[in-house]
């Protein structure tokens, strides 16, 4: 196993939440879907609130934003014109109707608008030999958005063919090869030189007829550095493309069907160079942040930020509870309940706990309620979840 693919399945790995039972998940849901219409009211053990204030040096490094969206200027010499280039049209508005008609999608309505939003067509500078935009075997491969707010970078990635048969792909893999490796794995990208991770694959979803779009993110956990620098810049280095269609998997006709990189390498492979490469800017006016220090039953939400994209959670799990890994179900004051995306990072306190750092769709909301759920404990005499802590706070 190469030192990628080992990276990649420790990444995965990493990401895999724990299972929980179908029974606990349902009734999770049920109680859930009764909070919000107030037929029931959860169920406290032990503690009352408080506000208490911990270690300042357990608290996560302030937030930094940055925005940018990158243009070539070999093919826009306005970049008013960004949203209207022939090449590909309006990225954001392909991505918000792939979005519509997808029953599981992975970002919500609002965040696609407010990075869309908060974007701003730049020009690469015209010295740089590797820009924004690459060209090799009749495919284009190009960047032209690009946003940041310190704790997430996005970015779109477009694919043009004009391949017939690359054009029956529902997507289209970027991938790279070691050298004397025939076998392929999926590309990665570089931030300020040193190696990162998208959340997926490096992939463009078909949007039409010669044309796959994606938004791709790095979050600032899966940096080697640990943080964006003032101007972070991105490279993404890709070998070869390779196609998938739906249902590939049972095909024993397809000619890589029995590569054991057959789940990378799709129908058909296309060796290459494409090599891309964008800056970014930090800008914090779009950053929300506050302490609240709310406290109930010894967990406490500590720093809370808000950013255009996602909204970001660090609360601290007493030792006796952390072993238990308990759920969490964060509401507004209103009901609505705001997922969990993932959670990024996790270390032990110097009181014994544990310090987690989650983060969760984006909401414009102030005021909010977080459940904490012993989904270990089954249910109680009622039927109801455990819930070990009930937290309000607010963004002031």
């Amino acid at each position: 196993m190469n030192r990628q693919e080992n990276d990649m399945e420790l990444k995965e790995a990493l990401q895999n939440d724990i299972e929980i039972p179908d029974i606990v998940n349902n009734r999770m849901e049920d109680m859930y879907e009764k909070i919000r219409s107030g037929e029931v009211h959860m169920k406290r053990i032990g503690g009352g609130g408080s506000r208490k204030r911990m270690n300042r040096g357990l608290g996560i490094a302030a937030a930094a934003a940055c925005l940018v969206i990158v243009l070539s200027g070999v093919f826009y010499a306005n970049p008013a014109l960004a949203k209207d280039i022939p090449i590909l049209g309006d990225v954001f508005g392909r991505l918000q109707k792939m979005h519509e008609s997808n029953p599981y999608p992975d970002k919500d309505k609002t965040a696609y608008s407010n990075i869309e939003k908060h974007s701003k067509p730049v020009v690469t500078e015209p010295e740089e030999e590797i820009t924004n935009v690459a060209e090799d075997q009749g495919i284009t491969i190009s960047v032209t958005d690009a946003y940041c707010d310190g704790l997430d970078l996005y970015f779109t990635l477009s694919i043009r063919t004009e391949d017939a048969e690359l054009n029956t792909a529902d997507r289209l893999d970027l991938l790279t090869y070691e050298e004397g490796d025939p076998v392929s794995f999926w590309s990665w990208v570089t931030v300020d030189g040193k190696e990162a991770y998208t959340t997926t694959t490096l992939t463009g979803n078909k949007s039409e007829d010669g044309v796959f779009v994606s938004l791709m993110r790095i979050p600032v956990s899966y940096l080697d550095g640990g943080e964006f620098t003032e101007d972070t810049v991105v490279e993404i280095n890709a070998d070869a493309i390779g196609a998938h269609r739906s249902g590939e998997e049972q095909d024993s006709t397809l000619e890589n069907f029995d590569k054991v990189d057959f789940s990378r390498l799709g129908f058909k492979t296309v060796k290459g160079s494409w090599d891309l490469k964008f800056k970014a800017t930090m800008d914090t006016s779009q950053n929300r942040e506050a302490e609240p220090n709310a406290e109930n039953n010894g967990f406490i939400v500590k720093k809370v930020i808000q950013t255009p994209s996602n909204m970001h959670i660090e609360y601290y799990l007493p030792e006796e509870y952390a072993v238990r890994n308990p759920d969490v179900i964060l509401t507004d004051t209103n009901g609505n309940r705001i997922y969990q995306e993932f959670g990024s990072r996790t270390e032990e306190s110097e009181t014994g706990g544990q310090i987690q750092e989650m983060v969760f769709d984006h909401s414009d909301a102030t005021q909010f309620i977080l459940q904490v759920i012993d989904k270990n404990a089954g249910l109680d005499e009622n039927g109801n979840m455990i819930v070990l802590a009930e937290i309000p706070f607010g963004m002031e």
